[in-house]
């Protein structure tokens, strides 16, 4: 079943992953292989269905802020269920 190229689903969930913690855009680009437009398509949704939430950090030089993104409580949950079903998916080989 496993084509080589990730889903749609495979991509929000590497997303979700990453921002756990909190996570620039520049990093969520590079870690997740996307392009800028295919990430900010992806950002908007998960931000317009509160999976993530925008968080305005300061730089550590005092000089300027930055975007850093959080997975929200609704996110953990999606992330959970995206695992449950991608793990079945790929345990049962359809």
């Amino acid at each position: 079943m496993y084509t080589g190229r990730r889903s749609e689903i495979e991509i929000i969930a590497e997303i979700l992953k990453l921002s756990e913690d909190g996570v620039r855009k520049t990093e969520i680009l590079y870690q997740a292989n996307l392009s800028y437009k295919q990430l900010s398509t992806y950002l908007s949704v998960l931000l317009e269905k509160d999976f993530i939430e925008e968080n305005e950090q300061q730089n550590h030089n005092g000089n300027g802020t930055y975007m850093e993104y959080h997975r929200t409580n609704k996110g953990n949950e999606l992330l959970t269920k995206i695992n449950k079903i991608l793990s079945l998916l790929r345990n049962n080989d359809l």
